[in-house]
């Protein structure tokens, strides 16, 4: 098994160690998070140190602070994971359903009960998260967060550093520009130029 890392210790890594260990391939070496004095499982323990020191110790991390409405702070991050060379493995929950058509970049995650269909393309460090419904033919960009219960129609397209709230649904074949933010609950029906905010 390959030791991995998880960057961040609040409630989104929590669940995203929860879809790792059931991984066999990987086994949590540890958590990283400088905001906390305690692991938050006990389990699994709190590992000080910058980036650099995790690097030179164990180079595979998995990005577990997720984001709502500013996605600048985990980008930062992932600058700085993709400068330093830190392998980034994606991860699909056993619970959740993936088509083999579909396209999974590196250090995303699936997580429980969501279901991805055929020939989506997901961009890299994206959450498609629990019971969220990504149908055919939909393009996801880079550090997108589709929260829970979500649903994203056939054929829309979704830019990078957007978050799409719990329960919203994105119409069929609609473009919705990068670093935008969907309500939770709300219905698009029409296209988002980069920066707009959607709300019910």
């Amino acid at each position: 098994m390959k030791n991995i890392v998880i960057l961040g210790g609040g409630g989104h890594a929590k669940s995203c160690i929860d879809v790792i260990s059931y991984n066999k391939e990987y086994s949590i070496l540890g958590i990283n998070d400088p905001n906390l004095s305690a692991s938050p499982l006990s389990s699994i323990p709190l590992l000080d140190g910058s980036l650099e020191d995790i690097f030179s110790k164990n180079p595979i991390i998995f990005l577990g602070i997720g984001f709502i409405k500013d996605p600048t702070p985990r980008k930062k991050l992932i600058d700085q994971i993709q400068e330093m060379g830190f392998e980034t493995p994606s991860f699909v929950s056993p619970y959740a359903y993936s088509s083999l058509n579909s396209k999974i970049c590196e250090g995303s995650i699936i997580m429980h009960k969501a279901l991805v269909n055929t020939h989506v393309e997901l961009g890299s460090f994206s959450i498609i998260n629990s019971k969220a419904l990504i149908e055919h033919d939909v393009q996801i960009g880079s550090n997108c967060h589709i929260s829970t219960g979500a649903i994203v129609n056939g054929g829309s397209r979704i830019g990078s550093n957007t978050f799409i709230g719990s329960n919203a649904v994105i119409g069929n074949n609609i473009s919705v520009g990068k670093n935008c933010i969907v309500q939770a609950g709300a219905f698009l029906n029409r296209d988002l130029k980069n920066n707009e905010i959607f709300k019910i």
